[in-house]
């Protein structure tokens, strides 16, 4: 799990990183209808009237906690970038969707959790596929994948899709390694590929380059 160093925090951002933690943590143990804010504010040990400024429903206080960990995945991920001169866009795109997996492995519980509540509440789930396509467009901005645009937010949404189509997969994949859903999402995101270049959306690696890269490995 991808953790982000606390360095003299903002009120606010203690705040907002404190609920977002104790609200994930609260709803990997309860079902969603039974979260309260006051619960949450109360686990969380933070000033309540600013936090009661902050929020006023549940849903946003879990929305926090995902967002957290995907802001700390996003951070960590442009340091791997940054150091990486070798690695092509796809395969920075396809380890940051790894890491994504591996790094909500321990919050399992808190995806069904809020899989199930949408079903009698679709703005949760609207809220959920939302907070999944802004991930998928940090994740393109920090490869290199071009999150920008009408085209970068047509690829978020296709990265979004594959996710989406291994949830189930990847919810009962307990293996160490997650073989199953590596597996899977490699396959998807070939398909997605070879649908982004038919559609004009991505580039297709000149053939030039890609036995280049071949005799470079």
């Amino acid at each position: 799990m991808v953790k982000k160093k606390q360095e003299s925090q903002h009120p606010v951002d203690h705040v907002r990183r404190a609920i977002g933690s104790a609200a994930l943590s609260l709803l990997s143990e309860m079902v969603f209808s039974d979260l309260t804010v006051e619960g949450i504010i109360a686990a969380a040990d933070v000033e309540a009237d600013l936090a009661h400024c902050l929020y006023h429903n549940t849903l946003d206080m879990v929305e926090t906690g995902l967002a957290n960990i995907d802001a700390d995945l996003a951070s960590s991920l442009a340091e791997d970038v940054a150091n990486d001169d070798v690695s092509t866009v796809r395969e920075k795109i396809f380890e940051g969707l790894i890491q994504r997996f591996e790094a909500y492995r321990p919050y399992k519980p808190v995806i069904r959790a809020m899989n199930t509540a949408s079903l009698k509440n679709p703005k949760i789930g609207l809220v959920m596929v939302n907070r999944l396509t802004h991930a998928m467009a940090q994740l393109l901005e920090v490869t290199g994948g071009g999150g920008q645009g009408i085209a970068g937010r047509i690829r978020a949404k296709g990265l979004a899709g594959i996710c989406l189509s291994i949830l189930k997969d990847w919810l009962k994949d307990e293996t160490p390694d997650m073989a199953e859903t590596v597996r899977l999402l490699d396959k998807r995101l070939q398909q997605g590929e070879n649908l982004g270049v038919t559609l004009g959306l991505i580039r297709k690696l000149p053939e030039n380059d890609e036995k280049a890269k071949a005799n470079d490995d």
